[in-house]
């Protein structure tokens, strides 16, 4: 359950739990920094003092006093990595379920091909987990090495400050090149995911004709059109990472080979030239290791900005009170509908009245927007104009999860979720009591159908209930249709994989669930539904041509129509043309 408007903040950061982790990360970070100081110093402590003094005693305590502090550092080290993951795993904790409810939500996040926005979430605990982050907090410490190298000789100095620029503009070129490589291979990577689905989903149609062959050479183009961008940077940026390796150790060896002449020139004592090179590659590791992890550093950016923008939309959302339940009572006043994408008008002028325990059939040629019209009716869809109120208050109105509770829908391709029939019927209802899964099937007379089936309500269907045949997974979606307390019942082409026997079940199971209350809108091509219809709406072109009782509406194709809730029709019914 999403959480109260009034605890929501209006951006993304404030989702963000444990945000002082990272003020303890940044703390420990220092300490690690500092402590890591004690190396150069110690360096030049022994070579300048120790050995001119000949102190054991001396030797001791400043040895001692080193690795007590190299342990202090390893410690802060373990201690900020241990932060870090933690605030990883509790990031996507937390953010998931937003992420999960704006991809349910919003179609536009879950289009075909599309990326997952919580593959986008991983993406971003890998990185807050990774050494990357690390890196990142302790670049800012760059500054501070250089300032000491210019306080101990400003030769070495100078060194540090060079090599730093070098690696800066080796680092945003490499930044560059891994951003152009997100940008080229997205959407070639958009392809190939498409195409995959698109495969695995009719793996077995593509088998029966012959096309296994065609489908992974396809797969293979569209996967080296994707790789190639990503390869060709790759190649770039480890050619730069080689660059910014040799840059560091040739300026490692230039301080070594001043810090030499200094001495001999009496400018700097020993010790210095030691501890020059140990500062110089602490200085500049930061900024090496940042070139080799500029494309997780970029990734992470481009993961942040889908992220954040999933979490600002469910943020955005309004409050919604939750209402009474209602009667059944659905009015659609003026609703049209425009397809954002082709803009073109699918649905004009539609207006209708569906009383409580109504049955209200929709019939019309193809195309006419019939389905469109059931799925605005579920709210899937929002209307371009128009309204659409149950028992009175518009749909926007209604919370999604109180308003889906009394919404059974039923689409024209049957979608059962993996799992066992029970769990199919039942889908992600928290508790469900048994006597419920089978009341449901029983009312969708599939009860009977399930338990001639290998393992019952337990038997597993599959991935979308492939196991099942076209009239079982029928069956089983209008039981799921019925579950719960259902009081607006919609139904498109629900008998379109059913026999004359199966339809005259399905009749009975809809007249069963409108004595207990509940309102239908059912979309068919085939008469049978008609006969039990208390008003017909039909459709053409997108326009509402009549809406009334099936004699008035459609005089001249009832004449072959069996009285209502009279016996079957023949085995093989007329298509109505609408």
């Amino acid at each position: 359950m999403r959480l109260a408007h009034s605890a929501r903040a209006e951006s993304v950061v404030s989702t963000v739990p444990g945000r002082t982790t990272l003020v303890w990360v940044v703390v420990f970070s220092v300490s690690a920094n500092i402590l890591l100081l004690v190396l150069p110093f110690y360096s030049i402590e022994v070579f300048d003092r120790v050995i001119s003094s000949g102190s054991i005693e001396t030797l001791i305590g400043l040895t001692s006093l080193g690795i007590a502090a190299l342990i202090f550092s390893a410690f802060f080290d373990v201690i900020r990595f241990r932060l870090l993951s933690r605030f990883a795993v509790t990031f996507e904790q937390r953010v998931a379920p937003l992420i999960l409810e704006a991809t349910i939500a919003d179609p536009e996040r879950r289009r075909e091909g599309s990326t997952h926005d919580l593959v986008k979430v991983r993406e971003l605990r890998n990185f807050f987990s990774g050494g990357a982050v690390i890196t990142l907090v302790d670049a800012p410490f760059l500054p501070v090495f250089i300032l000491i190298l210019f306080l101990i000789h400003p030769y070495y100095g100078a060194i540090a400050l060079t090599g730093a620029v070098v690696l800066s503009i080796m680092g945003y070129v490499s930044s560059c090149i891994a951003r152009a490589e997100v940008n080229e291979a997205s959407g070639a990577a958009a392809r190939c995911q498409m195409l995959m689905d698109g495969i695995v989903r009719h793996g077995n149609f593509i088998r029966a004709m012959g096309w296994t062959g065609g489908a992974i050479r396809a797969f293979m183009r569209a996967n080296d059109e994707a790789l190639s961008p990503v390869v060709r940077a790759s190649e770039r940026v480890a050619a730069i990472a080689s660059a910014a390796r040799m840059v560091r150790s040739t300026l490692q060896i230039l301080s070594i080979g001043c810090g030499a002449w200094l001495v001999l020139q009496n400018e700097v004592l020993a010790g210095s030239l030691i501890a020059s090179s140990i500062m110089v590659s602490r200085t500049l590791q930061p900024m090496e290791s940042l070139i080799s992890a500029w494309r997780g550093v970029t990734a992470a950016q481009e993961a942040w900005k889908r992220v954040s923008a999933a979490v600002t939309w469910v943020l955005k959302q309004p409050h919604r009170t939750h209402l009474t339940a209602p009667n059944g009572l659905l009015e659609l006043n003026g609703v049209g509908f425009t397809n954002p994408q082709a803009r073109r008008s699918i649905l004009r002028g539609i207006a209708f009245r569906c009383r409580p325990s109504e049955i209200v059939v929709i019939v019309g040629p193809t195309g006419a927007g019939k389905s469109t019209l059931l799925r605005m009716a579920a709210a899937l869809e929002k209307p371009s104009v128009g309204e659409i109120r149950l028992d009175n208050a518009l749909l926007e109105s209604w919370h999604p999860d109180q308003l889906g509770s009394y919404i059974g829908y039923l689409p024209q391709d049957v979608e059962l979720l993996a799992g066992t029939v029970a769990e199919a019927i039942s889908g992600f209802e928290e508790s469900p009591r048994d006597e419920d899964i089978v009341k449901a099937a029983t009312l969708a007379g599939a009860h009977q159908m399930i338990l001639a089936l290998p393992a019952g309500y337990q038997t597993q269907i599959g991935r979308d209930g492939h196991r099942l045949s076209g009239g079982q997974r029928q069956r089983i979606g209008l039981a799921r249709a019925f579950f719960g307390n259902r009081k607006l019942i919609l139904l498109d082409e629900p008998n379109a994989n059913l026999d004359p026997d199966g339809e005259a079940a399905l009749c009975t199971a809809i007249l069963s669930a409108r004595s207990q209350g509940a309102t239908f809108l059912i979309v068919t091509h085939r008469p049978r539904l008609l006969t039990i219809a208390d008003h017909v709406l039909l459709l053409r072109d997108g326009t509402q041509v009549a809406f009334g009782p099936v004699s008035e509406v459609l005089p001249s194709n009832t004449a072959g129509l069996p009285s209502r809730r009279g016996p079957r029709q023949p085995d093989r019914p007329q298509l109505l043309s609408g």
